[in-house]
């Protein structure tokens, strides 16, 4: 591991308790949405950033989460065994959407996960003994290793410390060899397979660990809003984090944090201002219209991102790996 990157994943960490723990309940709530956004963010910025992997299911594998650790929450197990058993199971569904893409590519591969965030927002609606249907199920406060979780600055801890878990573990991911298989598998499948790499067994790896990783991130988003119910986990969602990832920098480490922050933060600033001006209603009603905007304006502009553009500002320490620059063999 890097000890630059490790020095950059605790100084955030430090950061975003403090200001979490600074500004109260309100600042608290907010930097503990950041976190967690950040984990699901750098989830599918692994499967779409790093392996090509296009997907919109991501809201319904952060609902799986969600409804594991919520029933194994209430079930009386520790926070801590609920979030792992969210992360298997966000795994293990993570897979299974990933199957199509052993035979299926692009575009094809693409409306598989649409099909999938259906289907599983569908189950999320009927099967009421695990999800208490349409009226969602209420999540009991979780107790981790012993401690009450009741409150959002409790919360923070355990979701500040698994993003810096997930980010120094994705940054060292990428340095290994099945790291580099990611990225040969996104730029080209064929060459992929002319230098010896497995194609399936590279991508199916990729769907286990992004799934894990988003189920995690489901568990603590449950034991957060003390709910899961269906309309939390719709395609919108899915649309949020292929937002943050696309605004923060595709295929760089630390645009999902940026790109999640930006995204969580901005319709909390939009509020606010439409408070203050007398026209909230007004602003809300064109953050859709904000989110689809800013995603064109990146992608014509500036395809990598916010990363690229604070790099302008010689904020040095952050390395990129966007697509169409692989350098194989080459120090990422």
């Amino acid at each position: 591991m890097n000890p630059r990157h490790v020095a950059i994943a605790i100084a955030v960490a430090v950061l975003m308790g403090a200001v979490g723990l600074t500004l109260g309940r309100y600042g608290a709530y907010l930097t503990n949405a950041v976190a967690i956004a950040a984990i699901g963010a750098l989830s599918l910025n692994l499967l779409i950033g790093y392996c090509g992997q296009i997907s919109f299911a991501q809201g319904a594998l952060l609902g799986v989460g969600a409804y594991t650790a919520g029933n194994l929450g209430n079930a009386g197990l520790d926070g801590a065994v609920a979030i792992l058993g969210a992360g298997i199971m966000g795994a293990a569904i993570s897979a299974l959407i990933g199957l199509p893409a052993m035979r299926l590519r692009g575009l094809y591969f693409a409306i598989a996960t649409l099909a999938a965030q259906a289907i599983l927002e569908y189950l999320f609606k009927t099967l009421d003994p695990l999800t208490n249907g349409v009226s969602g199920l209420v999540i009991a406060p979780p107790r981790l290793l012993g401690f009450p979780m009741t409150s959002d600055a409790s919360l923070l801890v355990p979701s500040v410390v698994i993003l810096v878990v997930v980010w120094c573990a994705v940054s060292r991911l990428m340095r290994i060899e099945l790291g580099r298989a990611f990225l040969v598998t996104r730029e080209s499948e064929i060459v992929a397979k002319g230098m010896g790499i497995d194609v399936g067994q590279t991508k199916m790896w990729a769907f286990l660990i992004a799934g894990f990783i988003a189920g995690m991130a489901g568990g603590l988003s449950g034991f957060a809003n003390r709910l899961a119910s269906p309309e939390a986990f719709t395609l919108d969602l899915s649309a949020d984090y292929i937002a943050m990832i696309i605004i923060g920098g595709l295929g760089t480490w630390p645009g999902a944090i940026i790109g999640a922050a930006f995204v969580v933060l901005l319709p909390e600033a939009i509020q606010r201002v439409g408070e203050a001006a007398g026209i909230s209603d007004i602003l809300s009603a064109l953050r859709e219209l904000a989110f689809g905007l800013l995603i064109i304006l990146f992608l014509i502009f500036e395809p990598r991102g916010l990363t690229a553009l604070l790099s302008r500002f010689r904020l040095r320490g952050v390395r990129t790996v966007a697509p169409g620059e692989l350098r194989v063999g080459g120090d990422l």
